[in-house]
């Protein structure tokens, strides 16, 4: 199979260039906090990313491609692969005694918006964590929408890779042309992130931290820093309450904020997909608490709510932040947790997970099923919002979430080779695969360092297979995928 080998080398070259001027930040930051080692890692690992990416992109001629959907699969794992690999090297050279297969996990982690860690962050430098969160950012709505919401003339079909990493069963255009669809999405996506940042300045939080909570939240990366914020300021219900909330709107389909964009309110309000959500949301939210207050963790009813509602929202968006010792937690309502972030937020969103419109068509698909058993002859379609979903949808949908599921279960396989338990198997993989990044068992949070190196491997594996929603990975395992013969472009 052959590809493109300059288109290849002018999107990476784009994307380093991106990465290394992402870089100046945590750079500014670490000369702020006198953090001169990690500094001077930035630094470095800045200028060649932008001397290197900026070179290359001027010795590649601009000219149009016509990609395809292989090339497109191949041009955005291996792109993904090199800001992971990159973006691995400022933890590496900080002096922080990290190996590379640590750093690989934790810049594995932020970019696919896991949040999960194998570093103490009481202990590492607050310019790393700063660089996490602004890989989250970047990552949130895929690096490859960025390069051609910025570049719109560089010359590459950028439908055909963004659909391969943008999360959701379909990527819809919301102008005649991608770039400018892609730039709307950025446009939103940058106004949430000042709107949140704006709401939460007035707090007790110092700038730093009002930056990384706004990064990782509406990323929903989760709240790297919840650690260490305890002994810097206090997090109120106010605080909660913002970063609850642009957690959901950032795992609403962002198609919904077009549509509000264009006086299209109706058809914004009506979107089944996002009302399932927030029942989902709510439903979970209140079972919780009233268990919650049961047990008797809880002197009251309302900060049973307000805790069980936090946490819904968390898990439902796989944001995966851990507002309360959720280790403490009745069985009934860990279980929920675990439920919350297999379904997700919404397709065309920053958050993981299945997705709602596929759980909702999943349903559907059951209840048809049952319906067929009592009237054979019958015919009945699925229909989401009154219109029919095709057979062969139904069918992708329907697959795509046995293979999740298996998938699902030979990651919680393979991580028992180091031999913990259950419970700590099972959501280590369910926190990977999901992009929730939250685990239980011997490790409840967001702490991953119990498992051995190799481990850690797959287990940045598994959150780049998710991340790219499956078969973004797995296509290239097909032999028929490198066989031009049999397979066509």
């Amino acid at each position: 199979m052959k590809f493109h080998a300059k288109l290849i080398f002018r999107i990476a070259s784009v994307i380093l260039l991106f990465e290394g001027i992402a870089m100046l930040l945590p750079f500014g930051f670490a000369c702020y906090f006198r953090e001169f080692g990690t500094a001077t890692s930035f630094f470095i690992m800045s200028l060649l990313c932008i001397g290197a990416g900026e070179t290359t992109r001027r010795m590649i001629r601009n000219k149009d491609y016509n990609i395809f959907s292989r090339e497109g699969y191949f041009t955005v794992v291996i792109t993904w692969l090199l800001v992971i690999a990159v973006g691995a090297t400022p933890y590496y050279f900080a002096d922080m005694g990290y190996t590379f297969i640590d750093c690989l996990f934790e810049s594995c982690a932020g970019w696919t918006t896991t949040g999960a860690t194998v570093m103490d962050y009481d202990r590492m430098p607050r310019s790393l964590i700063l660089w996490k969160v602004v890989s989250s950012w970047l990552g949130g709505m895929g690096i490859i929408v960025l390069t051609t919401s910025v570049f719109p003339h560089l010359g590459i079909g950028g439908q055909q890779m963004a659909s391969t990493e943008i999360p959701g069963p379909e990527l819809e255009k919301l102008t005649a042309h991608f770039g400018d669809t892609a730039k709307i999405i950025y446009s939103i996506y940058f106004m949430l992130t000042v709107l949140e940042f704006l709401l939460l300045l007035p707090t007790n939080m110092d700038v730093y931290f009002v930056l990384v909570n706004t990064l990782s939240s509406v990323s929903t990366a989760g709240i790297v820093d919840l650690s260490s914020a305890q002994s810097h300021f206090v997090i109120t219900p106010y605080i909660k309450t913002v970063l609850s909330l642009f957690s959901i709107t950032s795992s609403v389909s962002f198609l919904s904020y077009f549509l509000i964009a264009n006086r299209r309110f109706k058809e914004a309000v009506r979107n089944t997909e996002i009302r399932v959500f927030f029942r989902i949301i709510v439903v979970c939210g209140f079972l919780m608490s009233f268990f919650l207050y049961r047990s008797g963790l809880y002197s009251s009813y309302l900060p049973a709510l307000g805790n069980g509602l936090v946490q819904s929202v968390s898990f439902s968006t796989t944001t995966g932040f851990i507002a309360d010792d959720i280790a403490k937690w009745p069985v009934f309502c860990k279980v929920i947790l675990i439920i919350l972030p297999l379904i997700g937020g919404c397709s065309f969103s920053t958050s993981g997970g299945m997705k709602v419109i596929r759980f909702v068509v999943f349903i559907k698909l059951i209840k048809r099923g049952i319906y067929k058993r009592i009237h054979p002859r019958s015919i009945k379609p699925i229909m989401v919002q009154q219109k029919p979903i095709s057979a062969q949808s139904a069918s992708a949908i329907a697959a795509f979430i046995l293979l999740y599921f298996g998938l699902f279960m030979i990651g919680s396989l393979i991580i028992s080779l180091d031999n913990y338990d259950m419970e700590t198997c099972f959501s280590a993989s369910l926190a990977c695969l999901t992009n929730n990044g939250t685990s239980f068992g011997l490790m409840t949070g967001s702490d991953f360092s119990i498992f051995s190196e190799p481990m850690e491997l797959f287990l940045s594996l598994l959150m780049l297979t998710g991340r790219l929603e499956i078969y973004g990975i797995l296509i290239l395992l097909a032999p028929s995928y490198w066989n031009t013969v049999r397979s066509s472009r």
